[in-house]
C-alpha cells in the first residue's frame, strides 16, 4: 500500500505540471485521491517526499550507461569509453545528445516535485502535529537544491522555477542571471538544514541536518572557486565544521563504503537508495518501470575476450557491456601498496569471472576482459558472475561520504586560509584510514613506509597540487567527482585542463577540449520548445 501511495503521489505530481489543462482538472474526480484530498496528512508527504528523491533512480538504473554514466562519468581523466567513438568521452558535444538531454529533463521533474510538495504542504489539514511540516519542507528543499546544484554546475544560467506551472506559458522561462541560482541553491539548503531532523532512526535513506549542511559547504565551495569569491570558503568551512561535529567516522574498511552489506553507514551522509523493500525506505523503481536498482555491474563488467572482437552481449562469457576501462593515469595515481586501488580496479595478474587478464603474445596488445589493464571494481568487488539476468544492482550508489567532507574542509582551509597544517592534519585522516584498510585487507600490519602523512608544511598552492589533488582522486576515484574537481580548478586558475590534464589513450579528448567544455550544451529539444532560452556559449 505504501508503494501505492507513492506512485500516486508521483502521479499527481504529475497532473499538477499540465494544470494548465483547466477543464480537466474542473472535471469531477472518478477516484477518492485528487490534489485537495491527497496531500492532507503526514502519511501523505511520507509518499510525495519521496517522489523528488526517486527521480535520482533514473538517472543511474539504465544498463546502457545512459544519462549518469555516458553523459558524467565518462569525461574525465580516470576511465575511457571502450572504443573512440565513444562522443562523451572525447568531447564531441552536442545539443542533441540523448544522455545530457535524459538528465536535463530528469532534474527538473525532480525540481517540479519538489515544488508540488512546497505548493500544496501550507494547505494541508490533517496533520496531527503541526510541528511536523517543517520536516517536509526541508527534504524538498534539499532534493530541490540538489537538483539546481547538479543543472548549474553543468549547465551555468539554467532557468529558475520555484513554483508550479499553472499555465504551458509559465514553463517559458528564461536563463537566470549569474549566481542566481546558485544562491537558491544556498538559500534552500540552509532553510533544509535548519527543518531537518539529524536523522530517523531506523528509517535510513531521507536527507538529514547533516546531508543539507555536507552539500551547502560544497556549493559555498565550488561558488568560491567558480566565481572567485573567497569569502565563500569560510562560509564552507563553517558547514563542514558542523558536519564534523554530527557524529560521523570513516569506516575502518574502506571496502565498506561499496558494499551492499555496509550501506548507509556511519561514514554515509547521502546516497541513492536502491536496495527494495519498505524496511530501509527503499525509494520505490524508475519512472519508465525499471528495478528500484542501479545497473554498474553490467555496464562495467567486461563483455568478452577483447582480443577475439569484444562487443558481446551479456553471458558471452563476463556477464556485462564492458562499456568503460581504467585509463593509465589514474593507475599510476594510485602509491605503491595503496589498498584502496583494489577497491577501484581489477588490474593485471587478477582472475575476474574465471578469465585472467593477459598480453596478446603476438600483437602485444591486452585482450580477454581489460584494454588497459584494469576496470572498475567498486561497487562490483566481489564480482558475481550468478547476476545475470539480475543485472540490476542494488548495492547503493554513495552520494555524499564522510571522506570527501574531510577532504573539502581541508582545500577550504587551505586555499581559503593557507592553513597548510589543518589541511594536513584532515589528510592525514583519510590515508590513516586507508592503512588500516590494508591491515584489514592483508590481515598484517601495514609496512613502516605505506603512505605516509603527508607534511604540514609548504606553499599552500605547491601542496594543493602535490597532496590534496592526488588524494581527492584516489579516495573518491569514480564517484562522479572528477570532472566537476577539474573545471572549478580550472576556473579558479589552479591548474589549466588542456595543459596539466591527460584523458587517456585516446588522443581525440585532449585535441578537442576546449573552454566551452566547462559547461555542456542546453538540449537541442529544450530550445525548440521554449523561445526564451538561449544556448551556452560555443554549441
Amino acid at each position: 500500500m505504501r508503494r501505492i501511495a507513492r506512485s500516486i503521489g508521483v502521479s499527481v505530481g504529475c497532473a499538477l505540471l499540465l494544470a494548465g489543462c483547466d477543464d480537466l482538472l474542473d472535471t469531477q474526480p472518478l477516484g477518492s485521491l485528487t490534489e485537495q484530498t491527497f496531500y492532507q496528512t503526514e502519511k501523505d508527504f511520507d509518499a510525495a517526499t519521496l517522489a523528488p528523491y526517486s527521480t535520482l533512480l533514473n538517472l543511474t538504473y539504465d544498463q546502457f550507461g545512459r544519462g549518469w554514466w555516458n553523459g558524467f562519468l565518462q569525461p574525465d581523466d580516470d576511465v575511457q569509453y571502450r572504443d573512440p567513438n565513444g562522443e562523451n568521452d572525447v568531447f564531441n558535444w552536442s545539443p542533441v545528445d540523448d544522455d545530457f538531454a535524459w538528465v536535463w529533463e530528469n532534474a527538473y521533474k525532480g525540481i517540479m516535485r519538489a515544488n508540488v510538495v512546497l505548493d500544496q504542504l501550507p494547505k494541508a489539514k490533517g496533520f496531527t502535529d503541526e510541528n511536523n511540516k517543517p520536516r517536509y519542507e526541508g527534504e524538498a528543499k534539499f532534493m530541490r537544491a540538489y537538483w539546481y546544484f547538479l543543472l548549474a554546475r553543468n549547465w551555468g544560467n539554467v532557468p529558475i522555477i520555484t513554483e508550479v506551472p499553472r499555465s504551458v506559458g509559465a514553463t517559458y522561462v528564461g536563463n537566470s542571471q549569474p549566481g542566481e541560482v546558485w544562491d537558491l541553491i544556498e538559500a534552500d539548503l540552509e532553510d533544509a538544514a535548519n527543518k531537518l531532523p539529524a536523522d530517523y532512526g531506523s528509517e535510513k535513506g531521507r536527507a538529514t541536518k547533516y546531508s543539507a549542511l555536507a552539500l551547502l559547504g560544497k556549493v559555498e565551495l565550488y561558488r568560491a572557486q567558480w566565481f572567485n569569491q573567497p569569502a565563500k570558503y569560510q562560509e564552507a568551512i563553517q558547514h563542514f565544521q558542523q558536519v564534523l561535529a554530527g557524529g560521523f567516522r570513516l569506516m575502518d574498511d574502506y571496502g565498506d563504503n561499496f558494499r551492499e552489506a555496509t550501506e548507509n553507514n556511519a561514514e554515509s551522509l547521502f546516497e541513492i537508495q536502491a536496495t527494495k523493500g519498505d524496511n530501509i525506505n527503499a525509494w520505490g523503481t524508475t519512472d519508465t518501470g525499471g528495478a528500484a536498482g542501479h545497473a554498474w555491474p553490467i555496464y562495467v563488467s567486461p563483455s568478452c575476450f577483447y582480443g577475439t572482437g569484444g562487443g558481446c552481449a551479456p553471458k558471452a562469457w563476463g556477464h556485462g557491456y564492458g562499456q568503460i576501462d581504467i585509463t593509465p593515469g589514474l593507475q599510476a595515481e594510485f602509491e605503491p601498496g595503496d589498498p584502496r586501488k583494489f577497491y577501484t580496479m581489477y588490474s593485471t595478474g587478477e582472475d575476474y569471472g574465471g578469465v585472467p587478464y593477459q598480453i596478446n603474445p603476438t600483437t602485444h596488445q591486452p585482450e580477454l576482459w581489460s584494454r588497459t589493464g584494469s576496470t572498475p571494481a567498486k561497487y562490483n568487488r566481489p564480482f558475481d558472475p550468478n547476476r545475470y539476468p539480475e543485472n540490476l544492482s542494488t548495492n547503493n550508489l554513495r552520494i555524499i561520504r564522510y571522506a570527501d567532507v574531510l577532504l573539502m574542509l581541508a582545500e577550504a582551509e587551505l586555499l581559503g586560509n593557507g592553513n597548510v597544517a589543518r589541511a594536513a592534519e584532515l589528510v592525514n585522516q583519510v590515508r590513516a584510514r586507508a592503512r588500516k584498510t590494508y591491515e584489514i585487507l592483508h590481515g598484517t600490519p601495514a609496512p613502516a613506509d605505506l603512505l605516509p602523512d603527508v607534511p604540514s608544511t609548504g606553499a599552500p598552492l605547491d601542496w594543493f597540487r602535490t597532496h590534496l589533488m592526488h588524494e581527492r582522486r584516489v579516495e573518491l576515484a569514480l564517484e562522479g567527482h572528477r570532472y566537476d574537481d577539474l573545471v572549478r580548478w580550472h576556473r579558479a586558475g589552479l591548474i589549466n585542463i588542456k595543459t596539466d590534464i591527460d584523458f587517456g589513450t585516446y588522443p581525440e579528448a585532449n585535441a578537442n577540449w576546449q573552454e566551452k567544455h566547462l559547461l555542456k550544451p542546453i538540449p537541442q529539444g529544450e530550445l525548440d520548445l521554449n523561445p526564451n532560452l538561449q544556448q551556452n556559449e560555443g554549441y
